[in-house]
């Protein structure tokens, strides 16, 4: 299925502007006595490198037009294709920040290719420290066959400063991140209820509502709430409308809700999900009684019925799966300092909320409004401020790394 998602998404390829002004990734020894730097260029708002820099860290690469081939004595093998935001390798398949494009015929790819996923699965010969910006060579035979290897080491400049950057600062001139909110339910759909009144509806428009507010003072952030007022928003149109906005752009979503439970009385706490398969009895009924409300409102144009539009959305969205995880682990972590019930951790299920957006995506369920005690934590205005100062900090930690290296958040988070 992963090999088909590549062909499947081959033809979505992309014409991109022609570079700005080169920034450089530090590259360093394994002894640590040399460092050079390899140009990343800014597209389109995040950063890329040539691919031809992959020499300089050992590997061999052969580019065939819009493809290109980067192997490493040891035997590992990627494949990168023009217009396809994913990396083979070997049997595996990585979504990678960005699609790879070709300009002035040199191939270039996510700056995520290096500094995030290379020291992740090959954790022995790569380290990369965000800090300084710096990618270390741990092999000495990796370090020797870059740095005398080939035509592509004549392209890696020798102690160049990094222009325009500061580490862990936002690039110059880079776009804004996207960041859309999703309050859960609204108008005719209420979502679940508890004894003193409050609505699930109102107690996630309440939080998403905070949210927006604190997350717009961020200039490196461009934030939409999929309604900002109680009316019904079909859940089909809300992941969409969420991949409209976003554009070509990094972006996450966010869905708010509140949970219940009909068994127990005594169930509280908050957990977040990912899209995925269900894997508890628990997550298919929170997927159940969220994707009721899917039968309020229009039908989504074909797009549930369409055998080629399901699998090519499940393709999407099986990329993103990995950010997904990392984000609903920060929105735990930090959720975990405003809730005073408890960390019920990361779970994954079929949300038909975020089925449609094409970026990392999570559903937050804030507490249980079948518990009196999370009912009357959630009915309080200073929890809705306080869970929302925690969502803050997990959307700035996340943007710390997504797209890696990017830098694009300022303040908040380790």
């Amino acid at each position: 299925m992963k090999r088909v998602g590549l062909l499947l998404l081959a033809a979505a390829s992309a014409t991109h502007a022609a570079a700005q002004s080169p920034e450089g990734l530090w590259i360093q020894s394994p002894d640590g006595t040399q460092r050079r730097s390899i140009p990343v260029f800014s597209h389109r708002g995040y950063q890329s490198v040539e691919s031809d820099g992959l020499r300089l860290l050992g590997w061999t690469v052969l580019r065939e037009g819009g493809r290109v081939r980067a192997q490493l004595p040891g035997g590992s093998e990627i494949f990168l294709q023009e217009g396809v935001p994913f990396v083979r390798w070997g049997s595996e398949v990585y979504q990678i920040a960005h699609w790879p494009y070709v300009t002035e015929d040199k191939f270039f790819v996510p700056s995520q290719l290096l500094v995030d996923l290379l020291p992740v699965v090959l954790t022995r010969a790569y380290r990369y420290e965000a800090s300084s910006n710096t990618l270390s060579v741990l092999q000495p035979d990796l370090w020797a066959g870059g740095a005398l290897g080939g035509e592509g080491a004549a392209r890696v400049q020798d102690e160049v400063p990094v222009p325009g950057v500061e580490p862990g600062g936002p690039a110059r001139g880079a776009e804004r991140s996207v960041v859309v909110i999703d309050p859960g339910h609204g108008g005719e759909d209420p979502g679940t209820g508890g004894r003193s009144g409050w609505k699930e509806k109102d107690v996630a428009l309440r939080i998403a509502q905070a949210l927006a507010d604190i997350l717009a003072d961020d200039p490196n952030l461009e934030i939409h709430l999929t309604r900002n007022r109680d009316v019904l928003v079909p859940l089909w149109e809300r992941g969409a409308v969420a991949t409209e906005w976003k554009g070509d752009r990094p972006g996450i979503f966010i869905s708010i809700h509140a949970n219940a439970s009909a068994s127990s009385s005594s169930t509280r706490g908050f957990e977040t999900y990912f899209l995925s398969e269900a894997r508890t009895d628990h997550a298919r009924r929170v997927a159940a009684l969220e994707n009721s409300a899917a039968s309020i409102g229009p039908e989504p144009n074909g797009a549930p019925d369409s055998d080629l539009g399901f699998i090519l959305r499940e393709l999407r969205n099986l990329g993103h799966q990995t950010w997904s995880a990392l984000l609903a682990e920060m929105v735990q972590q930090e959720l975990d300092e405003a809730h005073p019930g408890p960390n019920r951790g990361v779970k994954q299920g079929p949300f038909a909320v975020m089925t449609n957006a094409l970026m990392p995506a999570v559903l937050v369920e804030v507490g249980f409004m079948s518990n009196r005690e999370d009912e009357q934590l959630l009915s309080r205005e200073s929890f809705h401020r306080d869970a929302a100062e925690a969502l803050a900090r997990s959307v700035r930690r996340f943007f710390e790394r997504y797209p890696p290296g990017r830098g694009v958040a300022s303040g908040g988070g380790p």
